[in-house]
């Protein structure tokens, strides 16, 4: 089915679970990644100032978490806590789609009230542990379609549902989370960084995630979430604990790493994909910021995925 929005277009919706209210911000990028066996999907070791619902509708591969390796395979769910590192690499004799939605939740002293006690055990443990994995029942994978196709529609009628999807479909993932948890007491609950808007991490994450080539600006992420540059690196440091500028150099090392590691694209193709003009200045970057030249570290780097545990 082709469709005629944009990969590019991103939404922040309001929904609910039950009384609880979940922040979600998703892109159509995000419902379309339908990679071919050729070349594997992939990600690079990253972190999100958000919680991040992923659903494998298709597929097979690994989910790193902190290092550690999670075996996937057709309609696996992950749920992950803010914060958290973690990549992900597909198996290469198959496609693979992927469903990613990050979402923020009231802070822990605003959950009185507004949720299930159950679910507010599991969603404790959840931040505790740092994620948990479980298979989508039939009711999460009508849901993520229907979600996906209203995500993915050229009708700005399919648009006005994403609420109503979204509540439904959180609905049914926090129904999973509390039968896998049990409502199992645990310790005190590690609260979420505060900050007044919770939509504009969602932003700054996405912002990040797309800095493919350097060329992005600080006034471009600006504009985006409505406040000044020096409001922003506050944000930002508050976020991640470095500047604009720093997490701009992190994103690209990050993608180049990508191709490093994952791909054989020869270092010429991985500078041209990155905003270099000569691989040169590719190697010079790379290693006054990761330590190696990008030949040493693709030869360091080239081993076959860990067996999951």
């Amino acid at each position: 089915m082709e469709h005629a929005i944009s990969k590019e277009q991103v939404f922040t919706v309001r929904a609910f679970a039950g009384d609880l209210p979940v922040e979600c911000f998703l892109s159509a990028r995000g419902f379309l990644e339908d990679h071919s066996p050729v070349r594997p999907a992939f990600s690079e070791d990253h972190i999100h100032a958000s919680f991040e619902l992923l659903l494998c509708r298709k597929g097979s591969g690994y989910q790193f978490i902190e290092g550690v390796a999670h075996a996937y395979s057709d309609e696996s769910v992950f749920l992950l806590a803010p914060f958290v590192t973690h990549a992900h690499i597909g198996n290469p004799d198959s496609a693979e789609v992927r469903c990613s939605i990050r979402f923020i939740l009231p802070e822990a002293a605003a959950f009185s009230g507004r949720s299930e006690p159950a679910l507010a055990v599991a969603l404790e443990r959840l931040r505790k542990e740092q994620y948990a994995q479980f298979s989508a029942g039939k009711q999460v994978v009508l849901l993520a379609d229907m979600l996906a196709e209203a995500v993915c529609s050229a009708e700005s009628s399919a648009l006005l549902v994403l609420g109503g999807l979204l509540s439904a479909l959180f609905s049914s993932v926090f129904a999973e989370l509390v039968r896998l948890y049990g409502g199992a007491k645990e310790g005190a609950v590690p609260r979420l960084r505060a900050e007044s808007d919770s939509a504009r991490r969602l932003i700054i994450d996405s912002f990040f995630g797309q800095a493919l080539d350097g060329s992005a600006r600080i006034e471009d992420l600006c504009e985006q979430v409505h406040i000044s540059p020096s409001s922003l690196n506050r944000v930002i440091r508050e976020l991640y604990g470095t500047s604009f500028k720093q997490k701009l150099i992190e994103a690209r090392v990050a993608y180049i790493k990508y191709y490093l590691k994952y791909t054989d694209l020869p270092i010429r193709a991985v500078a041209e994909k990155t905003g270099f003009l000569e691989d040169n200045k590719l190697s010079l970057f790379f290693k006054q910021h990761a330590g190696l030249s990008p030949t040493q570290y693709r030869q360091r780097e080239r081993t076959a995925p860990p067996e999951p545990v």
